[in-house]
């Protein structure tokens, strides 16, 4: 089943060996202009990812929308990707849908490095991972965030068929650090689930068949509306189970959610995103 625990001190799973950068096939920053609009300041893109022009369906927030060509995760396949909002930037990046990750090979790899500066405000919020059978995923989130920054995360996953028989090797793994620029770190946390484990609570009375958090970080001041829509503790959600836990010295909240399924998750996403969205921006 998953747990959390101290990241290893050989370095998270996925990640480059020690001094050997890796090689990201995405790296995007965002500036604010002059008018104050925010842009894409930096674009350095590769297979297997395309990048439209951004688009604005909010004010004062750009959201970019990468597609991958093969809509999935092959075995061996590593996905780098680098974000960063430059101070005063606000951007959202999301998906076209679930990504899936195949099984019959080697372990897929996926880093996240993100910055986010002073008065920034940056949102990942691409839709689950879809693991066929016999698949196996490490992902690595490192951000850095500046004291009075705003960072939103939304990361989660399932088995396509979550009753299915489990295959050897077939795993979820993922750590993710959040820390402040001066190396003061708020999150550590390491995540690891084999099928077997995956397929037992799938079978659990109501279903645990996928799995998801946002992770809010940010100002005091910019999260009282957050704070005020999803206290301490369990919270009522129609698609699944979820809870709302604090950050370490205040820093933020994550929510927690469990459903029954991918499709269920999804909308317990769609259904808590919007209100996150509500609580920070009225």
């Amino acid at each position: 089943m998953t747990v959390s625990a101290p990241v290893p001190a050989r370095g998270p799973v996925g990640a480059p060996p020690p001094g050997l950068a890796p090689a990201r096939q995405l790296d995007l920053a965002f500036a604010p202009g002059a008018d104050g609009a925010t842009r894409i300041a930096r674009r350095r893109v590769s297979w297997p990812w395309s990048l439209p022009r951004g688009f604005r369906l909010e004010p004062g927030l750009l959201t970019v929308l990468p597609q991958a060509a093969a809509a999935a995760l092959l075995p061996g396949d590593r996905w780098e990707t680098r974000l960063e909002a430059e101070p005063g930037a606000a951007a959202r990046i999301i998906s076209a849908g679930a990504t899936l990750v195949h099984g019959g090979g080697g372990p897929s790899r996926v880093g996240w490095d993100i910055a986010v500066g002073a008065g920034a405000r940056l949102e990942l919020l691409p839709e689950p991972w879809v693991l066929t059978a016999g698949a196996c995923i490490a992902q690595r989130l490192d951000a850095v965030v500046a004291e009075t920054g705003l960072l939103v995360l939304f990361d989660g996953f399932c088995r396509q068929h979550p009753g299915a028989p489990a295959q050897a090797g077939a795993s979820w793994r993922a750590d993710t650090v959040l820390r402040r620029p001066d190396g003061r770190v708020i999150l550590r946390e390491h995540q690891a689930v084999d099928e077997d484990g995956l397929r037992a609570l799938s079978r659990l009375p109501g279903g645990a068949g996928a799995f998801g958090a946002f992770t809010i970080l940010g100002p005091a001041a910019r999260l009282s509306g957050v704070r005020s829509a999803f206290p301490p503790g369990p919270l009522p959600l129609a698609e699944g189970y979820a809870a709302s836990a604090e950050l370490r010295g205040g820093a933020g909240l994550t929510l927690r959610l469990v459903s029954r399924d991918g499709g269920a998750l999804v909308a317990a996403k769609a259904r808590l995103g919007a209100a996150i969205a509500t609580a920070l921006d009225g």
